[in-house]
């Protein structure tokens, strides 16, 4: 006899995948800085104002000459990595000397920033710019770019409110305010929850852009999907798509997109095509894969494929999730064979008796009477769902002539 429990497909859950996202800061503006103008020994820095109507003075001061070149080796050696700890060690070494004025304090000070930003220490890089600022002695090109640096900084470390009025002060010194800057101002909002508003923001720096940064647009993207605003996200995720069809970022935000809007034969259509393409590397991935197409009837041989595939290449480690769900899958195609050799695998690796019981009613349904009971006596042993099936098989174990299982 067919006990109906038994063989309802293993429902499993699935959580919606998580953003790939990179801060809509990038990376490359804390990392690096510009040393193409770092001789400081002139007057006043040569280059085309960035901020003509600024209200602040251009301080028309250089570097001491004792410490012209040492500094100008630190600020060069701030972008070679590994080289943190000798630019902190240096940089307070030559701050503690009495040759320094304020404006090799305020580049020394600069170049330890940098050097903390790099190792990770958002608190550190924070006081050593806020430093660097409070001598009020560097160009204003290197004074507000800094001033930038440090309000995403602040932003990054969850100074939110910090980071709006660094940049508040920025837009108020320089009488300019940059779409650049509602790139910020979004980042900030979006960590302070404020959806509305970092839309808002990030929508503007992206209309504003000939070519919106990535980063942005994913920050958009996720706002957007906050505000439950689900076509507006996936316009934007297929964009991105779209401009970079093998970044697997994107490929991931994207489903993640279509599966917080329902669309999950978009995920599925996606999901797969990057796994023929070679682009679907990660467990998290093929699982997703192959619940979505255990989700809906019909595409057991899709899911077979999927959870095959990721076997054989190592992605997917074997477990009883894996092999309960591809015995079903064999079972629901009329592979009985294989079917009972995935749940044996996984009732080898099963703490519960689920994997067993299905090995149960199989047996009982083929009238395989020993068979049959072995099994149902282990999943009772080992814990089931519904012991009132298994129950039934113990005490009529390949009585009735059992019927095909109908599926969910």
């Amino acid at each position: 006899m067919f006990v109906s429990q038994t063989f309802k497909k293993a429902a499993l859950a699935l959580a919606v995948m998580a953003f790939v996202s990179p801060l809509a800061v990038a990376q490359s503006d804390f990392h690096t800085r510009d040393t193409s103008k770092s001789d400081k020994k002139h007057a006043k820095d040569t280059a085309a104002s960035q901020f003509p109507n600024a209200t602040r003075t251009d301080p028309e001061n250089g570097l001491s000459e004792s410490l012209f070149k040492p500094v100008n080796d630190l600020l060069g050696e701030v972008n070679q990595h590994g080289r943190e700890d000798d630019v902190i060690a240096t940089g307070t070494k030559l701050a503690g000397g009495h040759d320094a004025k304020p404006v090799d304090l305020a580049y020394i000070y600069e170049a330890m920033g940098y050097a903390y930003i790099n190792k990770g220490d958002d608190a550190k890089a924070i006081e050593s710019l806020q430093k660097s600022l409070g001598e009020d002695a560097m160009s204003n090109n290197d004074q507000y770019q800094e001033m930038l640096l440090l309000a995403k900084v602040q932003i990054r470390a969850n100074q939110t409110d910090a980071g709006l009025a660094t940049l508040a002060r920025v837009v108020s010194e320089t009488k300019q305010d940059k779409p650049e800057y509602d790139g910020i101002r979004g980042e900030a909002y979006y960590t302070k929850k404020d959806y509305a508003n970092a839309a808002k923001s990030l929508q503007k720096a992206v209309d504003a852009s000939p070519k919106p940064d990535v980063a942005l647009q994913q920050r958009l993207m996720s706002s957007y999907v906050e505000l439950k605003q689900d076509d507006r996200a996936e316009k934007i995720g297929e964009g991105i798509l779209h401009a970079n069809p093998s970044d697997k970022a994107a490929i991931s935000n994207l489903v993640t997109v279509y599966q917080n809007a329902g669309h999950a034969d978009k995920a599925i259509a996606l999901l797969d095509d990057a796994r023929k393409r070679g682009l679907l590397d990660d467990a998290d991935g093929y699982r997703t894969l192959y619940v979505l197409y255990s989700q809906i009837k019909g595409h057991e041989n899709d899911s077979i494929a999927v959870i095959n595939d990721g076997l054989q290449k190592g992605l997917l480690q074997p477990g009883e999730e894996v092999y309960l769900l591809l015995g079903d899958d064999y079972y629901f195609t009329d592979r009985t064979p294989q079917a009972i050799d995935a749940y044996k695998k996984a009732d080898a690796a099963a703490t519960d008796g689920e994997p067993a019981a299905k090995l149960a009613a199989i047996y009982n349904n083929q009238r395989q009477a020993a068979e049959a009971k072995a099994m149902a006596q282990r999943a009772m042993q080992k814990g089931v769902k519904h012991p009132e099936d298994l129950r039934v098989i113990l005490n009529a174990a390949g009585g009735a002539k059992g019927k095909k299982p109908g599926k969910k």
